[in-house]
């Protein structure tokens, strides 16, 4: 049988509008999927404990309120801040909720992330993160770490996230980290993001000839829906 020039060029126009469609969706990974996956959403106020050796405070953040009145501490009483919490309560009123969802790690995961487990519904990645050159100071520590994600298969976004230290490592002469871990679990938001459930950043080493040991642990729930 013999086939014209004219049904040739339309079976191969026919494939190739099948192949447009369908290889991109057939090459996406689940990281792919979950760095596709919507951000945008309705905003909502929520509960916030933070506790280390020297403090255990409780409050709210509602983002949508203007900064410096962002943050409601319940506990402790102003007077038993440290500085170090302070610190964090001025960060959570410039950021809102910047910080909350997870998709916001995906600032650090590169293109190259490496599959290295899967099952039915999940998927972990290694990688390099990704370095702030805006800040030097960042892009120093960050280079000396390794990262690990975990997303979810089926509904597309981010399940758990890690940062380590494989080594201990200087940061400046007089300083030296010998141990540094930072673990997220998110947790799903009513309409379907995943955010922050909990962080905690456990971090040793030596500086000016003293050692010390430092734990973060940070805790979000309660969510309600906030207006704009």
């Amino acid at each position: 049988m013999i086939i014209s020039q004219r049904s040739a060029s339309l079976g191969f126009t026919l494939l190739s509008a099948c192949c447009l469609v369908s290889t991109p969706a057939l090459a996406q990974t689940p990281l792919q999927r979950a760095m596709d996956a919507p951000t945008r959403g309705p905003a909502y106020s929520y509960d916030i404990s933070y506790s280390t050796p020297k403090i255990k405070a409780a409050g709210r953040i509602d983002p949508t309120r203007p900064v410096g009145k962002r943050v409601t501490v319940t506990r402790p009483a102003k007077s038993a801040w440290t500085k170090e919490f302070k610190e964090a309560v001025a960060e959570a009123e410039k950021n809102g909720d910047k910080d909350f969802w997870c998709s916001a790690m995906f600032e650090s995961i590169p293109a190259n992330a490496r599959l290295i487990s899967e099952t039915a519904t999940t998927a972990t990645y290694a990688f390099k993160p990704k370095l702030n050159m805006e800040n030097k100071d960042d892009a120093k520590f960050t280079k000396n770490l390794t990262g690990r994600v975990t997303v979810d298969k089926k509904a597309p976004a981010i399940l758990s996230y890690h940062l380590t230290a494989p080594k201990s490592f200087k940061i400046n002469l007089l300083a030296r980290i010998n141990s540094f871990n930072l673990d997220l679990s998110c947790a799903r938001a009513p309409d379907g993001r995943t955010y922050v459930k909990r962080s905690e950043v456990k971090v040793s080493g030596s500086a000016l000839g003293k050692s010390f040991s430092e734990n973060r642990l940070q805790q979000h729930g309660g969510l309600k829906r906030a207006s704009r």
